[in-house]
């Protein structure tokens, strides 16, 4: 099967690259509202794009409306994104938060996610997470209907429980919570809310 790009609609191309280009991580992007509170979104188009400086790239579609997505509108505005890497702990959380609610409604608020701050001048990161970058905006690349944000590492968090001098530290979720990514438990761990339903082999 051969498919003309050229005649394919975004969500066509959306759903191929979503299921080929597998596994990949989530970023779980934490931003901060006009108001002050927390925007908590998953973004599953999202990979490093260099090491020095350590930029990374995330896809954010618009919203079912055709609206900017929360995330964009902050970012644009404070220049800040905390980017954490989820665990199993967080996956329902995680789930919970993928949900559109209404501009200036946090996420954290709604469904109950405790944060934590790690560094005052970037969004605080929800409770527990091992692994978290963050951010400044580096630029915004206009591809399309859709924006390409990239997002410039100014501080690694490591929790002191994985944390290796050498750096040589592999956390124990590697692998485990992402777009399709296999647990060594067999299953399958999907981040949209209509495909949350573990799939055994």
């Amino acid at each position: 099967m051969i498919l003309d790009v050229s005649t394919s609609t975004p969500l066509q191309n959306y759903k191929i690259l979503s299921n080929t280009i597998t596994p990949r991580p989530i970023a779980w992007i934490s931003s901060v509202f006009p108001n002050g509170l927390v925007n908590l979104a998953p973004f599953s188009f999202f990979a490093p794009l260099c090491v020095n400086p350590p930029i990374f790239s995330v896809c954010m579609m618009q919203k079912s409306d055709g609206s900017q997505k929360d995330s964009f509108k902050n970012i644009l505005q404070t220049r800040k994104a905390s980017i954490s890497m989820c665990e199993l702990s967080h996956l329902q959380a995680l789930q919970d938060s993928s949900a559109e609610l209404a501009y200036n409604v946090s996420e954290a608020n709604a469904f109950d996610i405790p944060l934590e701050v790690l560094e005052t001048s970037y969004p605080p990161v929800p409770q527990g997470i091992k692994v978290a970058f963050l951010c400044d905006l580096y630029d915004v690349l206009e591809l399309g209907e859709a924006k390409s944000v990239l997002l410039e590492a100014r501080f690694f968090y490591i929790a002191d429980s994985i944390y290796a001098k050498d750096l040589n530290f592999l956390p124990h979720f590697v692998g485990r919570v992402g777009r399709i990514y296999k647990s060594l438990g067999a299953q399958i761990m999907l981040p949209n809310k209509d495909e949350t339903k573990p799939k055994k082999d």
